[in-house]
């Protein structure tokens, strides 16, 4: 991406892996709204500054994974979802429990290519081994849903409850099928088709 709408396919020269990083083969991106939003602005003040590859919702094959400063999990051959940031764990709003708010959060960029390096903070705290089962595609859809389950838990929500549900996009229709599986009371209002 270079700017607002100006995407160009190219070819980007793979480099080595840092300590602690992993090479994942991208078996699956998403498009969610900031992506979309991304797209029309050119940018993203916290996110990217172009050109930059962009998307940041994925799921992959572990193809390679540099040797830590301490132990790794990660191996080449596992089949792994990436959360598109992670916290550094250690300033004031993280201490607090508050990692939404972290001073340093770092953010992966970089769906939208056959590869992406995964930076060492993000493999060791916001990537997860996938099972054989999982397909690529659902499980690229963790992140919102780990929206969804977070919007649920910090609201209390529980059966009995009535719930308005503002927007049929995906992390709507996540949010409606939780709320019924719940035992809520639903109601959507999204836009229609004009």
């Amino acid at each position: 991406m270079y700017g607002k709408e100006d995407l160009r396919v190219e070819e980007v020269a793979a480099r080595a892996l840092e300590p602690g990083e992993v090479r994942v083969q991208i078996e699956a991106a998403l498009t969610c709204g900031t992506d979309l939003k991304v797209y029309k602005r050119g940018y993203h003040a916290k996110m990217l500054t172009p050109p930059a590859v962009f998307g940041h919702e994925l799921a992959g094959v572990i193809t390679e994974a540099s040797p830590p400063r301490r132990r790794s999990r990660w191996k080449p051959g596992q089949r792994v979802v990436v959360a598109n940031s992670a916290p550094c764990g250690e300033c004031f709003f993280c201490r607090a429990k508050q990692e939404n708010l972290c001073e340093d959060l770092q953010f992966l960029n970089g769906a939208y290519a056959e590869s992406i390096i995964v930076p060492a903070r993000l493999a060791a705290r916001n990537m997860v081994a996938l099972k054989g089962r999982t397909s690529f595609a659902d499980a690229a859809l963790a992140e919102p849903l780990a929206c969804v389950v977070q919007a649920a838990v910090e609201t209390g929500l529980r059966a009995g409850q009535a719930v308005l549900v503002l927007g049929s996009g995906p992390i709507g229709l996540m949010f409606l099928a939780l709320a019924r599986d719940l035992g809520c009371r639903v109601a959507i209002a999204g836009r229609g088709e004009r």
